[in-house]
Formats: structure tokens, sequence, C-alpha cells
């Protein structure tokens, strides 16, 4: 596969993708990744691959702990990789104990209201097209990706992008990303001295 970007102008070369699960980040990042000529990494697949087993078995055996120890072992492993898409865990943007804007990545917030999430990864696990979400088991999913959003907010808003997913599909929010990267990286040269 032809690792170069194709006919997208000028954009990062690190983009992580970060926000709520049901955001997208699993669906869109491996069509922005194509369509750059990127490689799409999973940080859930980099932690499943770390632990030799589930992120639902991680939280049953070890916990939250041991899931966010794997999750900094994980982001520290793809951090200096270049021509990447990361599709990030859903609490990785609000953790304080690791360093989250070293490597260069240029972090975009794929913005959804909790009700639209919750539909989507409704839609997908009915679909068997994703796993169980362990911070979301409980009986009332909507609220407790509310409290999640409501405790992630400010972290999710240092991200250097900001996409609204709600009423777009993957290959519309693809095309807006893009938009939105060349628009950074204009930014960027504009502001060297």
């Amino acid at each position: 596969m032809d690792r170069k970007p194709r006919d997208v102008g000028s954009v990062p070369r690190r983009i992580w993708l970060v926000g709520l699960s049901g955001a997208g980040k699993s669906t869109v990042g491996p069509l922005l990744a194509r369509r750059l000529g990127y490689r799409f990494i999973d940080l859930d697949g980099q932690i499943e691959e770390l632990a030799g087993e589930t992120i639902s078995h991680v939280f049953r055996t070890g916990g939250e702990a041991e899931f966010r120890r794997l999750e900094a072992r994980a982001a520290a492993r793809v951090a200096e990789v270049t021509d990447i898409v990361v599709a990030t865990g859903g609490g990785w943007m609000a953790r304080r104990d690791i360093d989250r804007t070293s490597g260069g990545r240029v972090r975009v917030w794929l913005r959804v209201r909790p009700e639209t999430a919750i539909h989507r990864l409704s839609r997908d696990r009915a679909q068997d097209r994703a796993p169980p979400r362990p911070l979301l088991a409980g009986p009332r999913p909507e609220a407790a990706l509310s409290a999640l959003l409501a405790a992630r907010e400010t972290a999710y808003a240092e991200a250097e992008l900001t996409l609204e997913t709600d009423g777009l599909e993957p290959e519309q929010l693809v095309e807006v990303a893009l938009r939105g990267l060349r628009k950074l990286t204009e930014k960027e040269w504009k502001n060297r001295p």
C-alpha cells in the first residue's frame, strides 16, 4: 500500500482522534488513514496486544487501574510513529499522568452528544461490530456517558481541532476532518518565524 498522502494537501503526520465512546474514532480513523495513505492504529487493539487478552478481561481481572497502565504503555509505544491516525480510548485525553501533547501529534476531538453515542454503540453491539464498553455496563449507559462527558469535556477541549459528528456520515466526517487538518497546517506555517 502506498503510504504517501494522495491529493489531500498538507496535513499533520500524527493524528490522534479523541472523544467519547461512540464518537466514531474507530470508524472514521481507518477511512481517514486510507485517504491519507497513513497507517491506522486503534489504541485498544494495542492494549489487547500488550495484555494478551480483551479489554473486558483486563477490566475484570485488573480493573481500570490495570487498563490505564496498559493504555499509557500502548500510547508510548506509538507516540513517535509518523504517518498515522490513532483512535484513542474515551478516557485517554483526560489523563493527567501522561504527556498527551508530545510527539508533534494533532489531537482531533470527535464531539458527539451522549444520546447519539449510545445509539451508535447499541447499533454496533447489535451487529457484533463493537466490544462491550466496561465503563458503560450499568443499567443507565446514557447517564454514565453524560457523566463521563462532563468529567472529560475540559480535557477534550484542549484538542487542536474539534469536529461535530452528529448528523454526519463517516465519509462526510473524513472530508470535514481533512479541511480542518489542512487549515491547522496552513496556520502553523503562517505563524512560524
